[in-house]
């Protein structure tokens, strides 16, 4: 039995690491840890990275979530956990045990909850017996299940509120549950901070909106009212960012900085830049982002940086090319007014410097270029992509912008030049990392 164990986070920076790191003897016996995010703005995906076996980026609800981590994983029993929750010691021989059979199946462990208050025994235990007399069981619980008979249920329903329950219901009617009376450990927090009796009146009128047919769209506003509340409406709505990566592959990508630090170091650094670039535009709050990528969009280190949604492939043969098709492909989409392309190799890019970007765009500018001083731009905006803007445009020179702006003056673009910027090419460049704040952390 391989077991995969699924994780659905958002902004779990406190307990994620403790949470992956209890599960370090299991992933030392090759079964696989995945964790997928639903757009932390915290510190969650980089505390999760080196602990788990696939870090996967997708839209933000734990039925979806669990559903993309389950596409990807390579178990034959998944095992759905919750950020704040433990297993407990016994669970791979339980597991193993329940499965030994090779049939079809489908339970749950008992909870304990981590508070040392004497009352979360008894909610506890009234949990646990309200799961055997239903035979429905809660998100922290650590549900598991046979691939095959998830996949046969049609995996979690994806709606943003009580898919554990609904999940239940389908798997109910495929087979009967094995619930273990083995313990795992869950957080107490929400009854800590709501108290006890409160959250489960609370959490008892939810479930009996939800059974007499109150949306869960309805109900998941009221269980995550920050969510919800967050504001998370972009500055820019008609506008796209787009971020070019290559496959990240030692050998493939900064080849000319590799000749000097190596192929693995190159790759280090390139993969440090793209993390902080992309998460520096989404967390800006300015406008949809996506990743475009040159080869290999469902590379593992794409899927941890970005919702699977958001991840297209570039086409052409040479950078032109694919500039211009990025941009005219966004451009067609229903409300979009204007794009924004830039790539991996500039980590000084601020989220001010992208939203002057985008007010020049908004302020009539049909073409806005953030100039290198390497002769290039690291950054290309525009309201429109004619087929002819990067005609003649020798991409290995050093004469890149003055060629683009010359071409874009024949076709009587409105242009804005911002001020200049620094990318990372060679290892001359290298000491200008030391400037930037946060610094950039990655292995030389």
């Amino acid at each position: 039995m391989r077991l995969s164990i699924v994780i659905p986070v958002w902004n779990e920076e406190e307990g994620i690491a403790a949470c992956l790191e209890r599960l370090q003897p299991l992933a030392a016996k090759g079964h696989e840890i995945i964790v997928v995010d639903g757009g932390s703005s915290d510190e969650t995906r980089s505390l999760a990275r080196p602990l788990c076996t696939l870090l996967l980026r997708g839209p933000r609800g734990r039925g979806p979530q669990m559903n993309l981590g389950a596409r990807f994983a390579a178990g034959d029993v998944l095992l759905f956990l919750h950020g704040d929750s433990g297993l407990p010691e016994q669970a791979e021989a339980v597991l193993a045990a329940a499965f030994a059979d090779g049939k079809p199946s489908w339970g749950w462990f008992e909870v304990r909850l981590g508070g040392r208050r004497a009352v979360f025994r008894l909610v506890a235990g009234l949990m646990n017996l309200r799961a055997r007399l239903s035979r429905v069981c809660t998100g922290d619980q650590a549900m598991f299940v046979s691939a095959s008979l998830f996949r046969r249920a049609g995996g979690f329903p994806e709606i943003p509120l009580m898919e554990d329950i609904a999940i239940c219901r389908r798997l109910g009617r495929l087979a009967r549950p094995q619930p273990q009376p083995f313990p795992t450990l869950s957080s107490a927090r929400r009854w800590e901070s709501q108290g006890v009796l409160r959250t489960i009146l609370w959490m008892w009128r939810l479930r009996l909106l939800y059974f007499f047919g109150v949306s869960p769209e309805r109900l998941a506003r009221e269980y995550y009212p920050a969510l919800h509340d967050s504001g998370s409406d972009y500055s820019y709505p008609g506008a796209r960012i787009l971020v070019f990566a290559r496959a990240p592959e030692a050998g493939k990508v900064k080849t000319r900085l590799a000749r000097d630090i190596g192929a693995d170091a190159a790759l280090g650094l390139y993969l440090a830049m793209l993390r902080r670039i992309f998460t520096t535009a989404e967390q800006a709050a300015l406008a949809e982002v996506q990743l475009w990528a040159a080869a290999n969009p469902r590379h593992p280190e794409f899927l941890g940086l970005c919702d699977v949604r958001c991840i297209r492939r570039q086409k052409g043969d040479d950078l032109g090319e694919r500039m211009r098709h990025a941009a005219a492909t966004e451009l067609a989409a229903e409300g979009v007014e204007s794009v924004l392309i830039i790539g991996s190799d500039c980590p000084a890019l601020t989220a001010d410097y992208l939203g002057g970007a985008l007010a020049a765009l908004a302020g009539g500018a049909e073409l806005v270029l953030g100039p290198a001083r390497d002769g290039g731009f690291v950054l290309i905006g525009m309201r429109q992509a004619p087929a002819s803007l990067f005609d003649g445009v020798d991409w290995d020179g050093e004469s890149v912008l003055k060629q683009t702006l010359a071409r874009a003056g024949e076709l009587g673009l409105r242009q804005q030049l911002l001020a200049s910027c620094w990318d990372v090419d060679t290892v001359a460049d290298l000491p200008l990392l030391q400037d930037l704040r946060p610094p950039l952390s990655w292995e030389p």
